[in-house]
């Protein structure tokens, strides 16, 4: 009887312990978009004829102010389609085995449309890669010739992303890295067209959950001790 009771209240703390966890928030951000620190990816493309082509490189002046990540998307097909490039951070990464499993996102940057592009706006909005695939979060778009605008979003679940081609968005602890970014989009109305955005002033913070490392200790020696009641519970 009296192992008995061991194994039960070492159960009872395993379940009041297990649950504890601190957040951990990680953060990411740049204003000068140094070309090593990002890399392109092509996100979107559904014109037919896969003619979808875009160039992004630093610009040090015309930002927001000063230096910012100039975007140029290029289609040239006659049906009407949609594009979008992706672009991640070199070191915006996060592991939620390694980091913990993912609560929230939160994510702002200034982005714009210059004038004469022939789509008449730049869409933007948050992108994650996992495993080869894109998922996103649209945040809006701006006119051409209007300047830069801030776009923003806080308390970003896994539930508010979706592909853009397919795949299944995992951001458990059994989930594989993640990098993160953001992407430009715009559409074309039936010809060949260049539009020309841009962007400034990113920043990104991830909140996950963590075992507290008291917990943690605890909780490996309660299982260690309901394993030895359980084997004076056998023995007697």
């Amino acid at each position: 009887m009296r192992c008995k009771f061991f194994g039960g209240a070492i159960a009872a703390i395993i379940l009041g312990i297990s649950a504890n966890a601190q957040s951990t928030v990680i953060s990411f951000s740049d204003s000068t978009f140094q070309n090593a620190d990002w890399v392109g990816v092509e996100a979107n493309d559904q014109t037919p004829n896969d003619s979808f082509s875009f160039s992004a490189t630093q610009l040090l002046a015309g930002g927001n102010p000063d230096a910012y990540r100039q975007v140029i998307n290029e289609l040239n097909t006659l049906q009407g389609s949609q594009i979008a490039s992706g672009h991640l951070f070199q070191s915006g990464n996060f592991d939620p085995g390694e980091d913990g499993s993912f609560s929230s996102l939160s994510m702002s940057f200034d982005g714009i449309s210059f004038a004469g592009n022939p789509a008449g706006a730049m869409g933007y909005g948050v992108l994650l890669e996992q495993g080869g695939n894109f998922f996103s979060v649209g945040l809006g778009q701006v006119i051409n010739d209007v300047g830069f605008q801030t776009f923003g979003a806080t308390g970003l679940t896994a539930a508010d992303f979706v592909p853009f081609d397919g795949g299944v968005l995992d951001l458990s602890d059994a989930g594989s890295a993640v990098s993160l970014g953001f992407f430009v989009s715009n559409g074309t109305f039936g010809e060949p067209s260049t539009n020309e955005g841009g962007v400034d002033n990113w920043s990104v913070s991830v909140i996950t959950d963590v075992p507290e490392p008291e917990s943690l200790f605890l909780f490996t020696m309660g299982l260690a001790g309901l394993g030895l009641a359980r084997r004076h519970k056998t023995v007697a």
